[in-house]
């Protein structure tokens, strides 16, 4: 294979990577509570480095310019974000670590064992009178892991800075507010919810605030992020422009040398 292209070629791959993670935040870049994506990635070892032996031929010019990138899963950026008052009283934000508990859909309540989170506190009754998040209809759970059940004809809701839920004075439930207890477990599952996998949780922070009448703003900075995107946007240009490069000179070599053969 000729060396260069396949330099460039991945170059050109790396950098649609890098393209699709950008452009996902940035449309998310209002989106209450995202957490932007981070991709994670590492240098890959030429073959003749990493297989020491496993080729007759070695050139150790070429062997120094490396086998091109190894992507890892993709972290998440987890920084607090800005609090917005809202004046809802079914709007809560997160002040601190922590995330607040789903329930799990029904096709997977008795087979799995992993566990949705969210920041997203944009929430709303759904007709049975459950606290469930406004954007996908998951209902919210309570620290015994049931739903939290309102009064649909009391629209009296206060809660406190705990996540204690009252209505008319009288307490209801009290928001579980969790934190994975291994955050490399931490996926995006679409929908405002991530996954856990296993489900292992614990108790959030004492620190951690429940903000009522407030929402928790993206973190993502949509200047820097295009930014980005128009940066990584040139690169794959000049990848691409390096493979027609590397196949034109190919091509001539063939035509050249099969003139004397």
């Amino acid at each position: 294979m000729n060396y260069g292209f396949h330099l460039a070629t991945t170059g050109a791959i790396t950098g649609m990577r890098r393209l699709d993670t950008i452009a996902n935040n940035l449309a998310n870049a209002t989106t209450v509570g995202f957490k932007p994506d981070m991709l994670a990635m590492a240098p890959r070892e030429a073959e003749n480095v990493s297989n020491p032996g496993g080729f007759a031929d070695t050139n150790a010019t070429l062997d120094a310019l490396g086998g091109g990138t190894l992507f890892h899963p993709n972290t998440i950026d987890l920084r607090q974000g800005t609090l917005r008052q809202t004046g809802s009283p079914l709007d809560i934000a997160l002040e601190g670590d922590g995330f607040l508990r789903l329930e799990m859909p029904k096709s997977e309540r008795n087979g799995s064992k992993d566990a949705l989170l969210t920041r997203a506190g944009a929430l709303t009754r759904d007709p049975a009178g459950r606290l469930v998040l406004a954007t996908s209809g998951a209902a919210i759970l309570s620290t015994t892991g049931q739903p939290i059940k309102l009064d649909q004809n009391d629209p009296d809701v206060r809660i406190d800075d705990d996540g204690r839920v009252y209505q008319s004075g009288d307490e209801v439930a009290q928001i579980a507010v969790v934190m994975p207890q291994d955050l490399t477990n931490l996926r995006k599952e679409g929908r405002d919810a991530m996954r856990v996998a296993g489900g292992r949780t614990k108790p959030a922070s004492d620190s951690t605030i429940v903000r009522q009448n407030h929402l928790e703003e993206s973190t993502v900075d949509p200047v820097a992020a295009l930014a980005e995107l128009v940066k990584v946007s040139r690169g794959i240009e000049f990848s691409t422009r390096i493979m027609q490069y590397q196949d034109q000179t190919t091509g001539r070599l063939i035509d050249t040398m099969g003139r004397f053969s």
